[in-house]
């Protein structure tokens, strides 16, 4: 569990399935870390994720989808590098997912959060 208090727990097991709530780029005092650089944030995002999976047992393995929330102002180029970060990080052929553009997210300099549903095997 994280250090700040928030009210919703981080994932859920629901028979074989496993959610895993908005995941973002924040230290242990709420912070955003690295301000403005969408990469950058992806990696710390993705390692949250799989704290969060590790506490059910899994990996980023069993991740089936992703849904990855990212600020509207990224660039094609930036867009793409964030694709091949979230992909890299999946075993082939790795799960589905979806990029949504966002005017804005939860905190000054958040360039990103990141959702994924995970299966048992």
């Amino acid at each position: 569990d994280w250090t700040i208090h928030l009210p919703y727990k981080h994932g859920l097991k629901c028979g074989d399935m496993v959610f895993v709530g908005g995941q973002v780029a924040m230290d242990s005092k709420g912070h955003v870390l690295h301000p403005g650089d969408l990469i950058a944030q992806t990696h710390i995002t993705l390692d949250n994720i799989a704290k969060v999976l590790g506490g059910f047992g899994l990996t980023l393995d069993d991740v089936v989808k992703n849904n990855a929330f990212y600020k509207g102002t990224a660039g094609p180029d930036t867009i793409v590098a964030n694709q091949r970060v979230r992909s890299g990080r999946f075993t082939e052929p790795g799960p589905a997912s979806t990029g949504v553009p966002l005017k804005f997210l939860a905190y000054e300099g958040m360039e990103t959060e990141i959702e994924v549903i995970a299966m048992v095997r």
